[in-house]
């Protein structure tokens, strides 16, 4: 018995898949396909930016957004259609939070620094924020990322306590008047 294997390969080889978190900026990615003398190349996107686009090069800014988004290549040559290739780009959601905890903050009234806000890409999913002063009294608490003036309380060290996705994160914050 015989077998006989057929393997096509076409001139523009953009056929492949990647992946990317969006727990930082993702950077500008360049896509190629082969080149060939006489053909067009148009690249098309689901999404993102195309920065540059040259013959059979593209620059491409994918969005910090979780999703799936394609980028396809066609070609033609003297008018005729030639080859179509696709390329997916797969964002998943971060694995971990992304927070950025001030290390200390200025309520003195000027209008600079006045309140403790945490920041970061999973800031606004803040489950619950507790401070609480050096004996370990609770002095301020929300449900949320809600600010804290430090109003009423002395310069010093603070500690914050805050809860994202059941999961407990724990810095210390200078209160400097």
């Amino acid at each position: 018995m015989r077998w006989w294997v057929l393997i096509l390969l076409l001139p523009v080889s953009l056929l492949a898949q990647e992946t990317y978190d969006n727990c930082a900026n993702i950077e500008p990615q360049t896509y190629q396909v082969a080149y060939e003398i006489n053909k067009e190349y148009f690249w098309l996107l689901s999404n993102g930016d195309a920065i540059s686009t040259v013959d059979n090069t593209i620059v491409v800014q994918w969005p910090d957004s979780a999703g799936e988004y394609t980028i396809s290549v066609y070609t033609t040559r003297f008018g005729c259609d030639g080859d179509t290739s696709h390329y997916q780009v797969v964002i998943t959601e971060c694995a971990y939070a992304t927070l950025f905890f001030p290390s200390s903050f200025t309520p003195n009234k000027d209008g600079i620094n006045e309140t403790y806000f945490i920041g970061g890409k999973s800031a606004d999913i803040i489950e619950h924020i507790s401070i609480y002063n050096r004996w370990g009294n609770r002095v301020f608490e929300a449900d949320g990322n809600i600010p804290w003036t430090g109003e009423g309380y002395a310069t010093g060290v603070y500690v914050v306590s805050v809860f994202v996705n059941n999961n407990r994160f724990t810095r210390k914050v200078t209160l400097i008047r």
